[in-house]
């Protein structure tokens, strides 16, 4: 391998341990665990030592905030990468300034006969996502992003929000068990605890619903006429009152008081998690009890299970029956053969 090469990778690796070490460590520490500073060959201590004294300087030189400061009063020297002049500050930009790049990045995306259209709308689907959490970007886009992780579905989506087209799909019912074909508006995009949301208006329901990407089987945007809109988002609709809501507020029956207990430190996270919600109640008192309401019985059954003890439905009894009753399926199930299961 050339020297160049050797010294580069050297270098790397030097970089990479001082940036893993909160704390100043010793050349010695150095010599030991970095690659490219141990002795081979019959290679001496000091040539060893002069290599990472040339390496450091050229790494300043770089740029590289490398610091040696005292470890032990002034006897035992160590090194230190300063994070905070190392890594770049983020680069953010102002609402008004999103505002302003959104509408003149849309209108090159626009543009008939544009030869870099196709990338304009990449940068305006980048642009929304440094919007601040719930925000519309002009009106025209809502949604809000908290991850990394991407769904194939979720581009055709983006897509279907900026021009206001209607979705077809086929999409999965985990209650029911069962899929279903219908058709979307989508109002707005959320992501949380690792799962993209889909906020529109389903067609076939005739009302406000929300859909998990990942049991979306099937979906088609609608591509006639793709320059007008099919539908308008209602200018109530605010995407901010589905960033917080929980598997069981997906319904519109009428929702039922529910008292649970819960370990200390469950109760402890509702607290930090819930305290802004009107809807879920912390008694006086009772430092485990915590009333919720909730309208769907089953999702919040489902939910209760899943926390593995740490929660329990004290009232009412209805619901604390058909808790059991899950219980119950799904003991029979794990029961049956393997082959029966498949």
């Amino acid at each position: 391998m050339p020297e160049k090469t050797n010294k580069d990778l050297r270098q790397l690796n030097l970089i990479a341990y001082l940036l893993n070490h909160r704390f100043p460590v010793t050349w010695d520490e150095i010599r030991q665990k970095v690659p490219g500073y141990q002795p081979v060959g019959g290679v001496d201590e000091k040539s060893i030592l002069r290599k990472f004294e040339r390496d450091k300087e050229e790494l300043r030189a770089h740029g590289i905030p490398i610091d040696t400061v005292a470890i032990d009063s002034e006897v035992l020297m160590g090194y230190r990468l300063d994070r905070s002049r190392f890594y770049l500050p983020r680069f953010a930009f102002t609402e008004e300034e999103i505002r302003a790049l959104v509408i003149a990045v849309r209108r090159l995306a626009e543009m008939k006969g544009f030869r870099m259209a196709r990338e304009a709308r990449s940068v305006l689907r980048k642009l929304v996502f440094d919007s601040p959490p719930g925000s519309d970007a002009d009106g025209r886009v809502a949604f809000y992003y908290s991850g990394h992780y991407i769904f194939p579905t979720l581009e055709t989506i983006l897509e279907a929000l900026l021009h206001r087209k209607r979705i077809h799909m086929t999409y999965y019912s985990l209650h029911r068990d069962e899929e279903t074909k219908r058709d979307v508006y989508p109002y707005g995009l959320v992501q949380r605890k690792g799962g993209w949301y889909m906020v529109g208006h389903c067609c076939l329901r005739e009302e406000l619903r929300q859909f998990r990407l990942e049991r979306i089987r099937t979906l088609q945007m609608n591509r006639s006429d793709f320059n007008t809109p099919d539908y308008t988002i209602p200018k109530d609709f605010s995407l901010k009152a589905h960033m917080g809501q929980e598997p069981w507020d997906y319904s519109t029956s009428r929702p039922t008081n529910v008292e649970v207990k819960m370990s200390q430190a469950k109760y402890q996270q509702a607290r930090a998690r819930w305290s802004e919600r009107t809807d879920v109640e912390f008694p006086a008192g009772r430092k485990d009890e915590v009333v919720i309401k909730v309208r769907d019985d089953e999702a919040f059954c489902r939910w209760v299970l899943a926390q593995q003890g740490d929660v329990e439905i004290l009232a009412p009894r209805r619901l604390r029956r058909e808790m059991r009753s899950l219980i119950m399926k799904i003991v029979a199930a794990c029961e049956q053969p393997v082959e029966e299961c498949l």
